[in-house]
């Protein structure tokens, strides 16, 4: 294991932060209200493995995934005891390991549910699913007007147990009328399904958004993925919600460009002035968009900095004129907080959110792109980091 001094580019991550926000979760949805983590895309970019070892240590009642090598993980992880849910639908090749590791399966369509059964009875097992309603996502699920009738219809099917159904709310973060309709129409199926004796032993609807902005999607389970990160959905306020990620690099090379230079790749910046520019070792291959040219900041010494000139693939340039001193090695913030050095006292702090608005893409896409190979290792805190 490489020191992490030695580390050009690195992300930290807060393991005490993580359990920090399960317990807001908590108390926000009560004691009756189950909690399901969503670690798919590597636990939104922080490590699947750590952060649901971390999980599995706050009790939490389930996992949700997007596909099945995830979903094994976390069975290495945490053995038969956590039930984990596949979202979206399972590939037909995939459905002999699904059923062999417990995993459970989104039920979207009769065709989908034939052939789990089909392999339930190849392997002598009954398998537990979940049922998806489309309430207004238009990627997959039953269509809401029709779901209660299909349902009816897949409960007839040999071994398969129904149990859960659930939605995905579009546009919770910034439409709460629309996501209070789409909670309306989800009931109804709920309800058309008890008319005719079939009550759901578990309802769920509500990922981040909605657990901040609709209190009455907490049904019998929430689903928060960014929030569990410590991060919001835009459009919302998550007070006392803690970040769990620093995104990090270090300065290889300081020079001094006099009035007129180009910098970078097109020279697409033109210094107006005499300048200091700082040669950061991190790129668009280690996570940090080109779509951040001439764009983003960076933390140098606790000062903001702005970057100069296109990212390449495996480094950026900075303005640290504003910085008085600075070395090959100083430590380079990107996401997250840098005290000012010799003992100062002020604390500067950049935000995944602020990276998305510079890169015109949403918090989501920055965490999931931080390039998770040698190149950008994992770094823990808190308590049983390994």
């Amino acid at each position: 294991m490489v020191p992490q001094s030695y580390y050009r580019c690195w992300v930290e991550v807060d393991l005490d932060a993580l359990r920090h926000n399960v317990a807001l979760i908590r108390c926000r949805i009560g004691p009756q209200t189950k909690l399901m983590a969503v670690v798919k895309a590597d636990a939104y970019g922080h490590g699947l493995s750590q952060i649901a070892a971390t999980l599995m240590q706050c009790d939490v009642e389930a996992f949700a995934v997007a596909n099945l090598v995830e979903a094994i993980e976390l069975r290495r992880l945490g053995g038969r005891g956590w039930p984990i849910l596949l979202f979206g639908s399972a590939l037909p090749f995939e459905l002999p390991k699904l059923v062999e590791q417990d995993i459970t399966p989104t039920i979207s369509t009769l065709e989908e549910a034939t052939l789990v059964s089909a392999e339930a009875e190849r392997q002598k097992k009954t398998v537990g699913v979940q049922v998806e309603v489309d309430t207004g996502m238009g990627r997959v699920g039953f269509w809401h007007e029709e779901a209660a009738h299909q349902i009816g219809r897949l409960a007839a099917l040999p071994h398969l147990r129904i149990e859960g159904m659930y939605t995905h709310f579009p546009s919770a973060d910034v439409n709460v009328d629309e996501t209070r309709q789409e909670l309306a129409a989800f009931l109804r199926v709920a309800h058309e399904l008890e008319a005719v004796k079939m009550k759901m032993p578990l309802l769920h609807a509500a990922n981040s958004a909605a657990l901040l902005n609709l209190p009455e999607a907490k049904l019998d389970m929430v689903r928060p993925g960014l929030l569990l990160y410590g991060l919001c959905p835009i459009g919302c306020a998550s007070p006392g919600f803690r970040p769990l990620l620093s995104f990090k690099s270090r300065v290889a090379f300081v020079k001094t460009v006099e009035s007129g230079r180009g910098i970078s790749y097109g020279q697409t910046f033109v210094s107006k002035q005499r300048m200091k520019i700082a040669t950061v070792t991190a790129g668009y291959s280690d996570g940090f968009s080109r779509n951040l040219s001439n764009r983003a900041e960076v933390l140098i010494g606790g000062k903001r900095c702005r970057v100069v000139g296109r990212v390449t693939m495996d480094q950026i340039m900075v303005d640290a004129s504003v910085v008085p001193e600075v070395h090959c090695g100083d430590e380079v913030v990107f996401i997250g907080r840098q005290t000012c050095p010799n003992g100062g006292m002020a604390e500067a702090e950049i935000t995944a959110a602020e990276m998305a608005g510079w890169a015109n893409t949403i918090v989501w896409e920055i965490l999931c792109g931080i390039t998770k190979t040698t190149r950008v290792p994992r770094v823990y805190y808190g308590a049983n980091a390994a």
